[in-house]
């Protein structure tokens, strides 16, 4: 009985969602969360530029005989290194806006599985072998209940509260 009431929680929780994430990737938002990455984005690009500039005058100081070669191989491999490290950051989130730009759609694994599901009253071997991952029975009955799709519906999770958050535009 508590495993059959905690699918159909989950199943009136996919409804909701569904319901919001319909009204989200209907709405004109710019989210608070990709303007901050912009701006995180814009602002790893200026320190790369400024990098460079300054990897650039450090080889223009040793080739006018302002600094010795060691001086310059030091500072040198120091820039590079601060170089590779802000393009990594770069591509990271440049990656992460990627990826909430695709956001989450009515399709996502987890609302798709259980809306299947919507007027469940009983449990039956098929309904466990796609929503429950596991099932544990403690001493005293306690039960815990390992669903599948559960990093789905964290990202879902999260695509709503980032767009549906006081900050979005």
């Amino acid at each position: 009985m508590a495993v059959l009431f905690a699918i159909q929680q989950y199943v009136y929780l996919a409804i909701d969602y569904t319901k919001i994430i319909e009204q989200i990737n209907r709405a004109p938002i710019i989210k608070s969360q990709d303007k901050k990455l912009m701006e995180a984005i814009s602002k790893k690009e200026r320190e790369l530029a400024k990098v460079i500039r300054y990897k650039q005058a450090v080889y223009q100081d040793w080739k006018d005989n302002e600094i010795s070669q060691t001086d310059y191989r030091r500072m040198r491999e120091d820039y590079e290194a601060q170089e590779k490290e802000i393009t990594t950051t770069i591509k990271k989130l440049q990656n992460e806006r990627a990826e909430q730009e695709n956001g989450v759609d009515t399709e996502n694994p987890f609302l798709v599985a259980f809306r299947k599901y919507e007027n469940v009253t009983t449990l039956s071997r098929d309904i466990l072998i796609d929503l429950v991952d596991s099932i544990t029975v403690y001493e005293g009955g306690n039960i815990s209940i390992v669903l599948r799709f559960a990093d789905e519906l964290r990202r879902v999770q999260d695509f709503i509260e980032v767009n549906t958050h006081s900050e979005a535009v």
